[in-house]
């Protein structure tokens, strides 16, 4: 009996630590949760996303469109990427490419808000958390 009062304790226990495992990390211009583990990394308008095994990366850059449509901008990244056509999926423009060292990668182009701002989000490599990290990402 002592060894299932510990075994549920220890349950408890990892049940009520689990959630504190991400961080919701406030940036300038958004929003995004933090596994624990995972490093961040500001350059400007972009922030890099870092898995604690360099598996995978995601950066994020929320800046001015400039009168470009997110289109626009895709087409642009993916040529400059030497990378796939972009494809719309939803309200977004998603394209992939080879990183500098060779290392498939997607990049993903949508307009925000009012359409003055665009969100250009890179993922390169994979790793379990990188899905999870992406649907908790919320503009400002």
């Amino acid at each position: 009996m002592k060894m299932r009062v510990a075994f549920f304790t220890c349950l408890l226990s990892l049940a009520l630590w689990l959630p504190a495992l991400a961080e919701m990390k406030d940036f300038a211009k958004f929003k995004i949760e933090v596994p624990a583990g995972w490093t961040t990394e500001v350059d400007g308008d972009t922030v890099g996303i870092i898995a604690p095994d360099k598996s995978a990366a995601i950066s994020v850059t929320v800046a001015a469109s400039e009168g470009a449509t997110p289109e626009a901008i895709a087409k642009d990244l993916s040529e400059a990427f030497k990378g796939s056509a972009p494809e719309k999926s939803d309200d977004v423009y998603v394209f992939t490419f080879k990183n500098e060292s060779g290392v498939d990668s997607v990049g993903v182009v949508a307009g925000l808000g009012d359409g003055k701002q665009v969100a250009v989000v890179t993922i390169t490599g994979e790793h379990a958390d990188v899905e999870k990290i992406l649907n908790s990402l919320e503009e400002k």
